[in-house]
C-alpha cells in the first residue's frame, strides 16, 4: 500500500538531527521538502541521507551548506527521486538554530 505521509513543519538545529525517518517494513520515495529562513539574515543548511544505523557527515551529504537569503524558500530539489529503506534518514542542520523551519511530505510503501 502506499500512502503519503506529512512532514510537519519544524526548525533546524544547529547540529544533525534527523528530519523524517523511513518506518520498519516501508520504503521511501519522492520526497518533497520544502526550507524556509524565518529571519533577515542569510543562514545555510545541509542536508544528510543516512543510512540505517549511520550517523550523519562527509560520505552522505546531499546539500552542503546551500544559502538562504532573508525571508527566503527553497523546495530541495535533490530531494527528488531520492529512495530510503527502513531505517534510513533525511537528517539537516542549519548555520544558526532555530532559523531555518521545513515541511514537505514523502511517499511510503509498505
Amino acid at each position: 500500500m502506499i500512502t503519503l505521509q506529512s512532514i510537519d513543519a519544524a526548525q533546524l538545529a544547529a547540529a544533525a538531527a534527523a528530519i523524517y525517518t523511513c518506518p520498519a517494513n516501508t520504503r521511501a520515495k519522492d520526497i518533497s521538502l520544502t526550507v524556509c529562513n524565518d529571519t533577515t539574515t542569510a543562514v545555510t543548511f545541509t542536508l544528510y541521507k543516512v543510512p540505517s544505523g549511520g550517523s550523519a557527515g562527509d560520505t552522505n551529504i546531499l546539500v552542503n551548506q546551500e544559502t538562504l537569503g532573508s525571508r527566503e524558500s527553497k523546495v530541495v530539489e535533490q530531494l527528488i527521486g531520492q529512495i530510503l529503506e527502513a531505517g534510513d534518514a533525511i537528517y539537516g542542520l542549519a548555520s544558526a538554530a532555530d532559523q531555518v523551519t521545513y515541511s514537505g511530505g514523502v511517499l511510503e510503501k509498505t
